[in-house]
């Protein structure tokens, strides 16, 4: 990011948990990828399902435990699109699987995370797809314990890096255009129902 990126960031009159959609959910906003992860101090949640009302995304809770909440928000429509290619259909199975409702996805993420927050299983690793990492640096990742990637940007790159860099650059655009935006006077619920 550019100082002057970084100065409108500390110069903006949002809450926290707004600032973190606007740090961590540009490009998804933006239409570049189906969902995000906000990590959110206990009380923040309802605020922030309240802001992505009446807009294209939605929030779905993988985790609420004593001072935190995780929430998974996304755009449904490319969600699905994402998690139908047959490459993260492949990995899903393989992951357990078995039912590829949308809702019956989201609800085994869920409750994968669940289990892993509760130190029952294992880090439930095919998040990277519900999150729009390509299955072949989801699949690079496990393969190689998250070691040997070709270079590091929004996730671990395995193959096509030149792509995913020119990838990675128009994420970082995405967020410094809503962060001009927010500068310029626009409210971020108003940017949400608009996107």
């Amino acid at each position: 990011m550019t100082r002057e990126v970084l100065d409108l960031i500390k110069n903006m009159d949002l809450k926290a948990a707004e600032k973190q959609v606007v740090l961590r959910c540009a490009p998804m906003i933006m239409g570049l990828k189906p969902s995000n992860l906000l990590v959110l101090k206990q009380g923040e949640e309802r605020c922030m399902r309240q802001l992505f009302e009446n807009t294209r995304f939605s929030c779905c809770r993988l985790y609420c435990a004593g001072r935190e909440a995780v929430l998974l928000v996304y755009e449904p429509l490319l969600l699905m699109r994402t998690l139908a290619v047959p490459k993260a259909r492949k990995m899903l199975c393989q992951h357990g699987y078995r039912e590829f409702a949308f809702d019956a996805l989201l609800d085994r993420l869920a409750g994968r995370y669940l289990a892993y927050r509760m130190q029952m299983g294992a880090f439930p690793h095919e998040m990277g797809l519900f999150l729009g990492y390509p299955p072949e640096d989801v699949q690079g990742f496990l393969d190689n314990g998250g070691r040997h990637a070709l270079c590091t940007g929004y996730w671990k790159v395995y193959q096509e890096k030149a792509k995913k860099i020119r990838l990675f650059r128009s994420f970082d655009q995405a967020g410094e255009r809503l962060l001009r935006f927010l500068a310029d006077g626009a409210e971020l619920s108003e940017v949400l129902e608009r996107a």
